[in-house]
């Protein structure tokens, strides 16, 4: 007999597991049918037929029966029999992992088939729906602010200073200093608490007399307070000497992820104590185990040893011994007591074993200190140098193999190679000089004495130049004076000079010898191929406070009897640019005349009609505005800025935010919050480079355009840096300078803080545009410092060269013309 049965299921071949329980018993009842039709298909031979329409029959209907079921519900291992499981199917059990909770249960893998592709399940309805509730109830993840924190990264090392009051100002200074440009962090643990020590040390006290204690007091404030903060902590006392440049060096090659007990056995080998003289290092990890066991470890420390104590508790918690190598480094230490610099120094330079320790202990004496740091300099300066020379030698080599060739490789070896403009604005200019001059520095200057620091460099780099070209060509060389000298600065590779020094030979002939000299990020290089390390600078991240732009701004105006003109004029080119943006929250604008003589002061109220008038004007559209009028009377004073400033001293608070400015400046929109941003209370102060015009009958003679505005172009105006009339500050800083300095009214605003510890904050800005002025140098009413600038700014501010060289053409042309028609009217009368 045939039994057909059909079951509906998207896969084509027959998979038991997912069979129902309805299904199985079916497929079992229809078995049964079958087994019992056929067994008497002998005997019954006529229902035949019969038996096979029976069977066809109940397979479909009871397969159709069953189809709501297969679509909705889904099998489980226990609802099969356990007759099916271990004989009549041939299935087979695994052991897998599951990825949800991490425990082991055994599922179905058919491998009857070797067609077989994985089925994707979906999750069980019940396990989302609880997921889903559980993370709605969860409250919302904070992220923090930054990704340091987010990821856990940590700082490198903090170096914790176990030491005492009196050693403060030596040992633990000359720690400070020498360490602080290395490590991350260095603590200073005293005894007791102290008011005074040197600036720049963080100082911890530990109020316990009992010295025996102190390192666990140490190792639980920084397990409680930093331990996430660091990957290793080094413990030393104040009197062992640290080479920081190899600490970092060495820690650096060594994995953060391991519990770490490192340092030098002291008198034996096998010790499992490391020796507290030269330094203990410990992992974050064992630091947190010591925790833990705090209170076994005070109760336990019986010794005056403290290599012994703590020893004895790191055993016990973290069961560590000392370890003298981690990731294939050795922890290097230098222990005798009976160390004596002077003596003992020229033997052990020559051991290898010294020249790479990372600590020498103990030193006695601050001078010892110094010996060993200025020793260990030179160490470091020549083992950087050998790998300098290592690096360029590799260098060489390998460009053999590169396209361009061996030739093609940039000059100096390792350095990037120069810098190539994308357009000629982009070209990097050379600058000429000489010993004591700069030539062409700037577009407007010729030539001008060179700043004192630009001159100590020239100098430095002419002696090192000298240098070695007497140890190539002998000492016979004298150096008579420079020639030539060419300077570039490339911000990719350095400071570039070329020098033509006339020398002496010993035969009294002039030789002149060129050098060429790359000023790095680390070295003197030169053509020469010898070096100098000199350290330029290192990159520093300074934080500042903060500054917002919605402080308000006090804009005074000083007014001159001639000035009403142009303060209308002022007035309506801040109604058109500025005026929109600011209220009276943010902006007031205070009108102060400046009165000389006691007849100006009887006409004030008439010289401020036609600026009321305009201010009126503007109130009717701008209700927002906070302007007021002011008078000052200088009673015969000559007028000065801080004549001025202390007039409104007594007027507005000490926190005040103060711009002053003249009525012939244009003021955009952007530039006050310039001010707003640039000007930091306590630490800065802003004195921009306004854009001033030049003689507005030259431009529209030389440029044909008009005179009312100023167009930023080069031969409309320039940007003059001899000008301190506009300052921006907060009133609290002047006071402060000027109660600290007591200078005299005999000097400018400039000269008051730049005699003071405020960052002056100087820079071109676009957006302050000065109308053109006559300025009237008087050298009895100005300092000299003020006249010698009032005269270069009348000189530059009248029009360029090259316009001033077309108006001296036109000038002649005419003139020309003149004598010309002159000799024709004398030629007729004759």
């Amino acid at each position: 007999m045939i039994l057909i049965i059909v079951f509906p299921h998207t896969d084509s071949n027959l998979q038991f597991h997912k069979l129902l329980p309805t299904q199985f018993y079916l497929f079992q009842f229809i078995y049964l049918l079958t087994m019992s039709v056929t067994s008497h298909r002998t005997r019954l031979k006529s229902r035949y037929v019969l038996s096979l329409l029976v069977g066809l029959s109940l397979g479909l209907v009871f397969s159709l029966a069953c189809l709501p079921l297969i679509s909705v519900c889904d099998t489980h291992l226990s609802f099969i029999p356990k007759t099916l499981q271990n004989n009549h199917l041939s299935l087979h059990l695994r052991t897998v992992r599951s990825t949800v909770d991490g425990k082991f249960e055994k599922k179905l893998v058919d491998y009857g088939n070797q067609d077989y592709e994985p089925i994707i399940h979906s999750p069980n309805r019940s396990k989302s729906i609880i997921s889903s509730t559980v993370t709605m109830n969860k409250s919302k993840i904070t992220r923090p602010r930054y990704i340091a924190d987010e990821l856990g990264i940590k700082d490198k090392v903090l170096v914790a200073v176990l030491s005492e009051i009196g050693h403060l100002n030596t040992f633990a200074y000359f720690l400070n200093q020498s360490l602080a440009s290395h490590v991350n962090k260095i603590l200073f643990f005293v005894d007791d608490d102290i008011q005074e020590f040197p600036r720049g040390m963080t100082v911890v006290a530990i109020h316990d007399k009992r010295k025996y204690l102190k390192p666990f007091y140490v190792l639980k404030y920084l397990a409680e307070k930093l331990i996430k903060n660091y990957d290793w902590f080094l413990i030393v006392p104040d009197n062992t000497f640290i080479r920081g440049y190899k600490l970092i060096e060495f820690l650096n090659r060594i994995s953060i992820s391991q519990d770490l007990y490192m340092g030098q056995s002291y008198d034996d080998v096998h010790a499992v104590y490391c020796y507290y003289g030269s330094g203990i290092i410990l992992s974050g990890t064992v630091l947190h185990k010591i925790l833990d066991e705090l209170d076994w470890c005070t109760n336990n420390a019986y010794s005056q040893d403290l290599t012994d104590n703590i020893g004895r508790c790191i055993l016990k918690s973290a069961k560590l011994p000392c370890s003298n190598t981690a990731s294939n480094q050795n922890y290097s230490a230098y222990v005798d007591y009976r160390f004596d610099f002077d003596s003992d120094i020229d033997k052990l330079s020559k051991s290898e074993d010294f020249n790479k320790t990372l600590t020498v202990h103990p030193v006695n004496d601050l001078e010892t200190m110094l010996k060993l740091q200025m020793y260990f300099n030179h160490v470091e300066i020549a083992e950087i140098k050998q790998d300098i020379i290592k690096h360029e030698q590799n260098i060489e080599q390998l460009s053999c193999y590169a396209p361009e060739g061996c030739n093609e490789i940039p000059w100096p070896v390792g350095v990037p190679p120069p810098f190539r403009p994308s357009t000629r604005f982009d070209v990097l200019r050379w600058d000429y000089f000489n010993e004591t001059h700069i030539y062409l520095e700037t577009d407007n200057d010729v030539v001008g004495i060179m700043k004192q620091d630009y001159h100590d460099d020239v100098q430095e780099i002419i002696n090192y130049s000298i240098s070695q070209m007497q140890r190539i060509y002998g000492s016979s060389l004298k150096y008579q004076h420079l020639l030539n000298g060419y300077r570039q600065f490339d911000p990719t590779r350095g400071t570039h000079y070329i020098l033509d020094l006339q020398m002496l030979d010993e035969n009294k002939n002039e030789i002149i010898k060129r050098a060429e000299l790359m000023l790095t990020y680390l070295s003197f290089i030169s053509r020469h191929v010898f070096s100098k390390q000199f350290i330029l600078g290192l990159v520093e991240i300074i934080t500042m406070p903060f500054v917002t732009d919605n402080t308000k701004i006090f804009l005074i105006l000083p007014l001159f009897h001639d000035d009403q003109q142009q303060t209308i004029k002022f007035l309506k080119h801040c109604n058109q640019t500025l005026f929109d943006k600011e209220s009276r929250d943010k902006l007031e604008i205070l009108l102060t005349h400046i009165v000389t003589t006691k007849i100006e002061l009887q006409q004030t109220q008439k010289w401020f009609e036609p600026i009321r008038k305009e201010v009126e004007l503007l109130r009717h559209t701008r209700v927002q505005l906070s302007i007021t009028y002011h008078t000052l009377f200088l009673s015969g004073k000559y007028y000065n800025q801080f004549i001025l400033i202390d007039y409104f001293q007594v007027k507005l608070r000490k926190n005040a935010l103060i711009f002053i400015t003249t009525p012939y400046v244009d003021i955009e929109s952007d530039f006050l919050n310039r001010c707003r941003l640039n000007v930091i209370d306590s630490i800065q102060v802003f004195f921009p480079i306004g854009f001033y015009q030049y003689y507005p009958n030259i431009i529209s003679r030389t440029n044909n355009v008009s005179q009312q505005t100023i167009e930023l172009h080069k031969n409309h105006g320039w940007f003059n840096s001899y000008s301190y009339d506009n300052a921006a500050f907060y009133m609290n800083d002047y006071i402060n300078a000027k109660y600290l300095l007591r200078l005299s009214n005999n000097t400018d605003l400039f000269d008051l803080f730049h005699h003071t510890d405020m960052h002056i904050l100087r820079g071109p800005d676009q957006s302050l545009r000065h109308h053109y002025k006559n300025y009237k140098c008087d050298q009895i009413k100005q300092t000299q410092d003020e006249f010698g600038r009032c005269l270069i700014q009348r000189e530059k501010g009248i029009a360029s060269r090259s316009q001033l060289a077309m108006v001296i053409a036109d000038e002649e042309e005419k003139q020309a013309k003149r004598l010309k028609s002159t000799t024709k009217v004398k030629k007729v009368k004759k």
